[in-house]
């Protein structure tokens, strides 16, 4: 697994900010250039992300996102040092944004592995997960049973008397699962709240506007997963600009996320200048800097 890396949403991919000073210097050293069939070296990402509005109780609130598994019958050492490296870094929650599976169609040789590797990964307020395009809607059926808390097209508070985590689950299986009478009913958000839009698909943010999510997690794109060297990819597989199928964004007032994954998809179980990588967010209270831009 690479070094950590430290990054702040508002910085350009190939560099790193340390602070809320602006200072930028060049990211240390990271991942692999070539993956083929394994995860290892996958790059361990640090942010802080600014929200204003932060209550005091969730200030530190450490979030890990993973996503896009695509798992197969294989067990990919890899996932024992993520499991390792979870259980040593002690997070207090865990996203997961879809794709267990890599095989649409059977998935079931690939479930003992899915659920070693899920629950291996532990924190103090648990694990919630979005399905993805290659998952199956009754693969949700075995999660529960795991300890995971599903959020497809669900909204779930974790409240105490001064705070509240909000997630909402936009369903991840086709984009067309995303029910325009869900989002319609979902009410404003209230003070002492942060909320936390899951989506598999990033371009689903366009859907979110009228939610005024905090941050919007998002999978799918495996940041191109064959790119040119430094990382440009050649497609994402989503309608978003293509800068958007990696990193973290400021947009009308959202932290946008969008995780490279973790896995490969298609048969061709290859990256190229696209490590694989896991994002842990620390939450802080102040003004999000960098430029906000508009969709």
């Amino acid at each position: 697994m690479a070094d950590d890396v430290a990054v702040a949403g508002q910085v350009a991919p190939g560099h790193t900010k340390t602070g809320h000073n602006g200072s930028v210097r060049p990211r240390p050293a990271v991942g692999p250039w070539l993956q083929i069939g394994s995860s290892r070296g996958f790059e361990w990402h640090r942010a802080e992300l600014a929200l204003p509005d932060l209550p005091a109780e969730l200030v530190g609130l450490r979030i890990l996102h993973v996503s896009d598994f695509h798992a197969w019958a294989h067990w990919d050492a890899a996932y024992d040092e993520l499991i390792e490296r979870v259980k040593r870094e002690r997070v207090d929650m865990i996203l997961f944004t879809g794709d267990f599976v890599d095989c649409k169609w059977d998935y079931s040789p690939a479930m003992p592995v899915v659920r070693r590797v899920m629950e291996g990964l532990t924190s103090r307020l648990g694990t919630y997960v979005v399905l993805g395009n290659h998952d199956n809607d009754l693969l949700a059926a075995s999660l529960g049973g795991w300890g995971l808390h599903l959020v497809d097209g669900r909204r779930l508070c974790l409240e105490s008397a001064a705070a509240t985590i909000e997630l909402i689950g936009f369903g991840g299986v086709d984009r067309g699962d995303l029910d325009p009478w869900f989002v319609a009913s979902i009410p404003p958000k209230k003070p002492g709240a942060v909320r936390i839009v899951m989506s598999h698909f990033p371009d689903s943010l366009r859907r979110a506007g009228v939610l005024r999510p905090d941050l919007f997690l998002a999978g799918h794109t495996h940041g191109g997963q064959i790119c040119l060297p430094g990382g440009r990819p050649i497609s994402s597989h989503d309608s978003l600009p293509l800068r958007y199928c990696r990193g973290i964004h400021r947009i009308a007032g959202t932290w946008l996320v969008v995780n490279r994954g973790f896995g490969f998809s298609s048969k061709l179980r290859i990256r190229t200048f696209c490590p694989a990588e896991v994002i842990e967010m620390t939450l802080v209270k102040g003004e999000p800097t960098g430029m906000n831009v508009e969709l």
